[in-house]
């Protein structure tokens, strides 16, 4: 019961009331010229933290708890534009976005995950697997190759959109900590439904596809939690995720 008042409590920080809902900022931003950069920073921010270890749970391991992913700034728009799809990029900031995520081990070094939240106007579920390439192996200074795989739905008033990614991952095993690597692509297509500026916008759709990378560490603590710490690079640029979660 501590571990579960723990983890609503990291949660309940993780995702502080707003009386702007900033997705809902969409539909007044969006233009031809920042269209395709809001897409891409959108697929970057969905597809991180789907790995937060670097290692599969293995056959009946369980792990549950919140997770946050953060891009610094948005990315500009084409020929340079400040104006993003949310509006000014100083005055949008960082955008931060919680997820509550739930992972079980499953025979042949599969994990399955599911993933879902809803934050200041969108909400996103989705899930995915990941499948270690070699049998899991303790040892201290063992490296675990894994391959991940996920698919997202994102819906707002303005906009929705579908989103897939693949990662590759390499950890070490050490006594304390489990330093981990990973690069993936994400595929993201944006429909677009409301551009009150940009009527041309209305109706269509943005394919893009965008590389990121990872570079992480993982804690053992107490009492069976894990704490994951991690820097990631996209099309944004520098951003970041954290987690706190319950591993059996």
């Amino acid at each position: 019961m501590k571990k579960l008042f723990l983890l609503l409590f990291v949660l309940a920080l993780c995702v502080p009331v707003h009386a702007n809902k900033m997705w809902d900022d969409f539909a007044a931003n969006v233009a031809q010229d920042n269209v395709r950069s809001f897409a891409k920073d959108l697929g970057g921010l969905i597809g991180s933290g789907t790995y937060t270890t670097g290692r599969v749970l293995g056959w009946g391991g369980f792990q549950i708890g919140p997770r946050g992913t953060m891009l610094f700034k948005m990315s500009k728009g084409e020929h340079g534009t400040t104006h993003t799809a949310l509006g000014e990029r100083d005055d949008v900031g960082a955008v931060f976005y919680p997820w509550l995520q739930a992972d079980i081990g499953m025979p042949f070094r599969l994990d399955g995950f599911i993933r879902a939240s809803s934050y200041q106007g969108m909400t996103i579920a989705g899930g995915g697997l990941r499948w270690g390439i070699t049998s899991p192996n303790e040892m201290l200074g063992s490296l675990q190759p894994m391959l991940v795989v996920a698919a997202h739905s994102a819906s707002a008033r303005d906009f929705s959109a579908s989103h897939y990614n693949a990662s590759l991952v390499i950890s070490m095993k050490f006594k304390y900590f489990v330093p981990y690597i990973g690069g993936g692509v994400d595929y993201t297509t944006l429909h677009i439904n409301q551009a009150t500026f940009a009527p041309t916008l209305m109706g269509s759709s943005e394919y893009v596809t965008t590389a990121r990378g990872t570079v992480g560490l993982n804690f053992k603590l107490p009492s069976y939690l894990d704490l994951s710490l991690a820097a990631n690079y996209a099309h944004y640029g520098l951003g970041a995720e954290a987690s706190v979660s319950v591993r059996f």
